[in-house]
């Protein structure tokens, strides 16, 4: 193939992705969860805004995974910003006045924060309902993942991304900072660093400095420190926000000022070794910088926030080992760092996808970059003619074909579920057939993984009962579907290798969420797994009573909470059942199928 057709075959994969944008999740609305330019401007102030405080909360520091550095996985006793000054906390709250530099009508509200609107896709403005603030902050922040449902961190990321109420007894700076916090972990820098924005400077606490410079590094944002820096020195009183100083004079084209500033730093002893480096690097960097800074990775044990922006930031690519002890969210930030070339992003990019992070429109654009990058290694120029082909064989065999060679039989996991995302909408474009039965399995799962749920039922008369194919129409489908019985059920388990049966478990639990499995079937099939899908804990209790009280936003709050686990293998059959129902209850029933069906195809 020469390269001029391959580049034409994935270019026009690229448009064949663009006009065959079927709607997902019941054709209710786009697959891109989170649209680009995220809605509506922000609303103006009301009448009687909440005056800002002139005396910050400070942030006690936490332990545990949801306050620690999100670069890593291990779980430490660290804060968000390095260790600070105690002793200067007071002084500096009683030297902090709040000042606007602009007018009052342009001021914005702690009230509702967030970048979409309800009209936009967003979740409601009173998704929390009456429940309490200091409760669903520490939901957030005991939700340390990683998630096990690709669609739940979907799902969450809408949610956290949304223009809803600040509930009550938690203050509106700190609220979106634990929120930001959350998608960090989740892998989604570019929507975090979104909400952070939506706090007017002077509005800022403790809290929001410390997750507001961990959001700009992750996206290698030099320059977004730069308006928070003074409030950061002021508040946080770390060494990083002191050294950011020199960083942000240089980038005004203060050399002399960033010079003292980087002095003074390496002095003071206010970042040391490879860091002191690469600050010394990105000052170098800044306008009329004469810096010519060497990095040499040698002897650097592991990966922190500051290293991760100032690297991303002046162009390098750390080793890879210095990233072993970091969760999978850093997969999801380099994946979308746009100062690297196609290449390296596409390494990063099957992560991102199982994240949650990277759409398949997404994926097809940055696979038909790859192809023009003189960098991107054979293998990876093959994967993308492979996709290229999925979406523009001459007739569906080459098609399904190409689909197969991209899934692999030796991909699990995460490299699995990414491939499905790949090609789910070139799986939606074959027609349903008995001469692909034998693929059906995989096309209903990839057209799943963009909420083509409309596409997948089209096969509903081709698979059999019992195979996975007729698992996950059942679940995904919108509307009515036919009620799974005993003998489909039983079938299904027939062919589950699972340990113990889970993925049986998962499946029941999920048509019983739905309502889409007969009662008597429900209860003997259950007795045959010997488990207890109703199983009460404090945690079905939460759900269940938001449920009740109609919250669609702490019922995903609560959803995800669930779905703390490495694996949907480690995922109990219980917290399916309550998911799902819960989220039906509340009208997020889109969600309930998609998560249900995933459930299904990774246990």
């Amino acid at each position: 193939m020469t390269d001029k057709i391959t580049k034409g075959g994935l270019l026009a994969a690229a448009a064949v992705v663009l006009a065959f944008a079927l709607p997902a999740l019941g054709q209710q609305g786009p697959e891109s969860l989170l649209p680009e330019g995220f809605g509506d401007p922000a609303p103006s102030a009301p009448n009687n805004p909440a005056r800002p405080s002139s005396s910050p909360t400070p942030s006690t520091a936490k332990t545990g995974t949801s306050s620690a550095n999100p670069a890593s996985a291990e779980v430490s006793g660290d804060t968000v910003a390095d260790e600070t000054d105690a002793a200067d906390d007071e002084d500096d709250a009683q030297e902090m006045v709040v000042r606007y530099d602009v007018p009052p009508a342009a001021r914005r509200s702690l009230n509702a924060i967030g970048i979409i609107s309800e009209t936009s896709g967003g979740f409601p403005a009173a998704s929390f309902g009456v429940t309490s603030g200091v409760f669903l902050k520490q939901v957030v922040e005991r939700t340390s993942g990683p998630i096990a449902s690709r669609w739940g961190s979907i799902m969450a990321r809408r949610l956290l991304a949304s223009r809803t109420n600040t509930p009550q007894g938690v203050n509106g700076a700190d609220w979106t900072a634990e929120r930001a916090w959350l998608l960090l972990r989740m892998g989604d820098s570019v929507v975090a660093r979104g909400l952070v924005q939506q706090v007017d400077a002077g509005n800022y606490t403790k809290r929001l400095h410390e997750v507001a410079m961990q959001t700009y590094l992750a996206n290698g944002d030099l320059a977004g420190i730069c308006p928070l820096t003074e409030g950061g020195v002021r508040l946080v009183n770390s060494g990083r926000w002191k050294m950011s100083r020199a960083i942000c004079a240089s980038l005004a084209g203060e050399q002399g000022s960033a010079t003292g500033f980087i002095n003074q730093g390496r002095y003071q002893g206010w970042v040391r070794g490879v860091d002191y480096l690469l600050t010394e690097k990105a000052v170098g960097a800044g306008i009329n910088g004469r810096r010519s800074v060497k990095i040499e990775w040698d002897g650097v044990e592991g990966m922190n926030p500051w290293r991760f922006g100032l690297s991303a930031a002046v162009g390098l690519e750390p080793p890879e080992q210095l990233f072993s002890k970091s969760g999978r969210q850093i997969n999801g930030w380099r994946a979308q760092l746009p100062m690297f070339a196609p290449a390296i992003r596409a390494k990063y990019a099957p992560g991102a996808a199982a994240l949650g992070v990277f759409s398949n429109r997404d994926m097809v654009d940055l696979y038909a970059q790859v192809l023009d990058d003189p960098d991107a290694p054979d293998a990876m120029k093959t994967q993308a003619e492979n996709l290229g082909n999925a979406y523009t064989a001459s007739g569906d065999s080459g098609k399904v074909s190409a689909m197969a060679s991209i899934w692999g039989a030796e991909r699990t996991g995460a490299d699995y579920l990414a491939a499905l995302v790949m090609t789910a909408r070139a799986a939606a474009l074959i027609d349903p057939s008995a001469d692909h039965v034998g693929q059906a399995d995989g096309l209903i799962a990839s057209m799943l993984t963009a909420g083509l749920d409309r596409s997948a039922a089209r096969w509903s008369n081709i698979v059999s009962g019992g195979s996975l194919g007729w698992a996950l129409v059942t679940l995904g489908a919108p509307g009515r579907v036919t009620l799974a019985d005993y003998g489909d059920l039983d079938e299904f388990y027939g062919n589950d290798d699972s340990v113990e049966g889970h993925k049986s478990g998962l499946l029941l639990a999920g048509l019983a969420g739905l309502g889409r499995v007969e009662s008597g079937a429900r209860t003997d099939f259950a007795g045959d797994l010997k488990i207890n899908i109703a199983r009460q804990t404090a945690w079905s209790k939460a759900i269940t009573a938001a449920a009740d009280r109609g919250e669609q936003g702490t019922v995903a709050l609560m959803a995800i909470a669930g779905m703390q686990a490495p694996s949907w293998a480690s995922v109990p059959a219980h917290h399916v059942y309550y998911i799902v129902r819960s989220l039906r209850q509340v009208g997020l029933e889109a969600e309930a199928r998609m998560i249900a069906a995933e459930a299904v195809t990774l246990g």
